[in-house]
């Protein structure tokens, strides 16, 4: 019980920052290669996935708690869009999608051994 009490107060911790981070204005980091930002959505939403399951999956699907994630993100590129100083990207969407995705296969595949 301890360690899915661990899981929720990391993932809704960690939530809340990407949260924060994906609507206020930064300054930008230098690129090490082109699509460096898309790894960090990718990593981000992979993490993200990882506690969420460890948090939640006894209580819901897989599915539905990969559905409910990628909603977030989708929000969150609607919400940068009204900002003004962000914009919204479907390649960042998508990116957190196949984050959500990585996050899903390596769970199976623990749980299968």
């Amino acid at each position: 019980m301890i360690l899915i009490t661990a899981y929720r107060a990391t993932f809704w911790c960690l939530l809340v920052v990407v949260g924060l981070f994906s609507v206020v204005t930064l300054e930008p980091i230098q690129h090490i290669f082109d699509w460096q930002d898309k790894l960090h959505h990718l990593l981000a939403y992979a993490v993200l996935f990882w506690l969420l399951l460890g948090a939640y999956e006894q209580q819901q699907k897989l599915w539905k708690l990969a559905i409910l994630l990628a909603a977030f993100s989708g929000l969150i590129e609607i919400a940068q869009s009204y900002t003004g100083y962000r914009q919204a990207d479907w390649m960042d969407l998508l990116a957190n999608i196949i984050g959500i995705l990585v996050a899903a296969f390596l769970h199976m595949l623990r749980r299968n051994f």
